[in-house]
């Protein structure tokens, strides 16, 4: 089997589960740090003026390494239909995680940037992180993300089907909205004016700030200004976006100060809503919810809206996307 093979997302399908394999790219991550573990020890050697039994502690260190990115790619979930539960067994033999099949709701594809990977999430934070069962893909049309969603993925969703109860879909009627403000027949979704209007203002005096500075590189000088400025035209035009749904006239509006920018679809245009996790340098920034829009002219593409932004917690964004579908009357 090949490196390219092992990186893929595997699954192994029996007569009483489903056991997963998302971190086969770990193996590739091992050849090419064993390539550059190799070239410091030779480095080490040579400008050491050591032989390789007084570097053995530097060599098994990187040995070590080795080992654990090789045992991590053969992390595995497991579904297990007969005990109706999920465990997580880290290297392959240490289990980490254990959760009955009942408390699970599905899984679903999580986007980054520019890829996407498949998530195991529970009933209770059905928009956190989740439990990562896929490797990345990058491609709608991967044919592994294809085979995995129609081979492994139904089959694993009707392991969770028979362990749901009537109670799990009872939708919770939302009486005082946290996320929307009223106007009649009109749902506008709240902003953080002030606070955008505060950030906006602060770019916008950096900005100035720098253009008056004396300067031995006025080219750098403007670069860096423009800059903090387009920032600060961001937070001004965030501050005056405003995004509307009237179920009376069954119309979703996006309107702000760029008046080319302004959306307007119909509820019946309306495809599915898409979560957004956005890191900067590795640590968690929030989620975006996006809305996707079927358009007639556009055939197969889609218009993207993000309505809200950065929101942290996983019970925020399923109040959020609650509230959305019943101001939209989807049940």
């Amino acid at each position: 089997m090949s490196l390219k093979s092992l990186s893929k997302t595997r699954w192994k399908i029996e007569p009483n589960g489903v056991t997963i394999y998302p971190y086969g790219i770990f193996y590739v991550f091992t050849a090419i740090l064993a390539v550059f573990f190799t070239g410091l020890i030779i480095l080490y050697i040579t400008y050491q003026n050591t032989s390789i039994t007084e570097s053995l502690p530097v060599v098994l260190f990187f040995v070590l390494m080795l080992v654990a990115f090789w045992s991590f790619g053969g992390t595995y979930i497991q579904f297990d239909n007969r005990k109706g539960t999920m465990r997580k067994m880290l290297f392959g033999f240490l289990p980490t995680t254990t959760i009955p099949l009942a408390q699970l709701q599905g899984i679903k594809a999580v986007t980054t940037l520019q890829t996407y990977k498949y998530h195991l999430f529970l009933k209770d934070a059905q928009y956190g992180k989740g439990i990562v069962v896929s490797s990345g893909f990058s491609k709608n049309d991967d044919p592994n993300a294809i085979a995995f969603v129609n081979e492994a993925v139904p089959l694993i969703h009707s392991y969770l089907d028979r362990y749901n109860s009537p109670a799990d879909y009872v939708a919770e009627q939302i009486t005082a909205y946290r996320f929307f403000e009223q106007d009649g027949h009109v749902y506008a979704i709240k902003s953080k004016k002030v606070g955008l209007l505060v950030f906006g203002a602060i770019f916008l005096i950096i900005g100035f700030f720098l253009l008056i500075q004396e300067s031995t590189n006025l080219l750098a000088e403007v670069f860096v200004a423009a800059i903090v400025l387009f920032l600060a035209s961001i937070f001004f035009i965030a501050a005056y976006t405003k995004i509307t749904f009237d179920p009376a006239t069954r119309i979703f509006k996006g309107t702000g100060l760029l008046k080319y920018l302004n959306r307007q679809y119909t509820f019946d245009a309306f495809a599915h809503i898409q979560t957004v996790r956005r890191s900067i340098n590795m640590v968690y920034a929030g989620t975006d919810v996006n809305m996707y829009f079927n358009v007639t002219d556009k055939k197969r593409k889609q218009d993207v809206i993000t309505v809200i932004s950065s929101l942290r917690k996983s019970s925020d964004i399923e109040r959020f996307i609650k509230e959305l579908y019943q101001v939209m009357g989807i049940a």
